[in-house]
């Protein structure tokens, strides 16, 4: 008879506390109980049943099963000191709003030297597939001289002979839908300026007397100066310890792939102490991700090793990034890069006709306890820079409260490269 009573009672418990719990006091917050509390709660009725060996009259609010009478605001406010759930919750989501579908994927390259540009050096990109290059070179530093351009490589046309504008240029092309202005800022600390059209320099008084509004005497002033005239500053290549880039502020990206100096560590690899730079940029992202701002973004780019090389090597056009935007326009691109609704690309095949071949991403749902990826890929969920979890779906309700996350990210892998989604950021609550 107990038994059957437990099996009645505590479902209508569950449902009158939920209704009566949060004015049982009226001199405290009440409890908020939600779906990962129901667990907690259903436990905690079936002990304060278990417990109830009084009977008799409670008032209106109570009810009558076999010889015992329950009082229901009695429950309710005992229920005030049901121990507290502790859960995450997705406060922003990078590809939120995407319609996978019908948006486009932008193949774009973010960081490869075009040289004064080069005719030739565009068509390999869009024989690669490439839609959005960036026009770009050294720039911002005259004592290492006239190699090094004193002047930004925008709008291409004027740096290429027989077109008068860049939609003439982009007309012949099959594949490549947007130019993008950025150079590689080089007075301190190299840092990409993509939308930039403003020429900024390290001021050098022995190279000018004066010090103008475009100068800058430090990382944190060109990575000002770069916002200020319109610009997104990408940290390249974060070769120094990660104290460094905890220190500036105001940059949007980092960069986690460059072939470069993937390039430099497998040449390396016999010295011991050889430094793995793919392992060391990620390692840096991760640590800002945990410690600075879950919305730096993380960019592949190659460096000086893109598809105009001819070498069957696996850093050859290896980093890339795809933008997900609704429409091929400068301000779809931009805003979709500045909410991270684009995914890294670390493209390792050797062979160019292995190229391409990463693992394709056809969707993401994100609901409010998890996050799927719709791939054929291997998935590896990481969380403040540790491997949490393996496969395509993670919960938020397996993810320890103990360790904060403040974000997940993915790998997503196959024989031929790794595509790595922006973050998500968590925030950890208690209900």
């Amino acid at each position: 008879m107990r038994e059957k009573t437990c099996r009645i009672l505590v479902p209508l418990l569950l449902l009158f506390v939920l209704s009566r719990a949060p004015i049982a006091s009226a001199d405290s917050e009440p409890n908020k109980v939600g779906s990962s509390g129901w667990t907690s709660l259903k436990t905690f009725a079936a002990k304060w049943l278990a417990r109830q060996d009084v009977e008799g009259d409670s008032g209106d609010d109570s009810s009558t099963t076999g010889h015992r009478r329950f009082a229901f605001p009695d429950f309710a406010q005992w229920a005030r000191n049901l121990p507290t759930v502790q859960a995450y919750t997705i406060t922003y989501d990078p590809y939120q709003g995407v319609d996978w579908d019908g948006w486009l994927w932008a193949l774009a390259q973010h960081h490869d030297h075009m040289g004064r540009l080069s005719l030739d050096r565009i068509n390999a990109y869009d024989q690669a597939g490439y839609n959005v290059i960036v026009a770009l070179d050294y720039a911002g530093k005259k004592s290492r001289g006239t190699t090094y351009c004193d002047y930004r490589l925008w709008p291409v046309h004027k740096y290429l002979s027989g077109f008068n504008s860049d939609q003439q240029v982009l007309s012949i092309m099959n594949n490549i839908k947007l130019f993008i202005p950025s150079m590689e800022e080089i007075g301190c600390h190299h840092i990409t300026s993509p939308f930039l059209t403003t020429y900024i320099e390290l001021w050098e008084p022995d190279f000018c007397d004066s010090r103008e509004q475009w100068h800058y005497e430090n990382t944190q002033q060109c990575i000002d100066l770069i916002n200020l005239y319109g610009g997104m500053a990408i940290i390249a290549h974060p070769t120094a310890s990660v104290d460094a880039y905890m220190i500036w502020q105001g940059y949007q990206g980092i960069e986690i792939v460059n072939a470069y100096y993937y390039r430099q560590w497998i040449l390396e690899q016999e010295n011991e102490c050889c430094l793995n730079y793919i392992e060391h940029f990620q390692m840096v992202w991760d640590h800002l991700l945990t410690h600075k701002d879950t919305r730096i973004w993380g960019f592949a780019v190659n460096d000086w090793y893109g598809p105009w090389r001819e070498d069957e090597e696996p850093w050859i056009d290896c980093g890339k990034i795809l933008v997900v935007v609704p429409e091929y326009s400068i301000n779809a691109y931009r805003n979709s890069l500045e909410k991270g609704c684009f995914f890294a690309i670390h493209d390792w095949a050797a062979l160019k006709q292995d190229k391409n071949k990463y693992p394709v991403v056809i969707g993401i749902v994100v609901t409010g306890h998890s996050i799927s990826i719709q791939t054929e890929g291997q998935v590896t969920w990481i969380a403040n820079g540790e491997q949490i979890a393996y496969g395509h779906t993670i919960s938020l309700g397996q993810l320890s409260f103990q360790q904060r996350y403040r974000y997940l990210r993915a790998e997503i892998s196959n024989d031929y490269g790794t595509v790595y989604t922006q973050p998500w950021t968590l925030t950890s609550f208690v209900e």
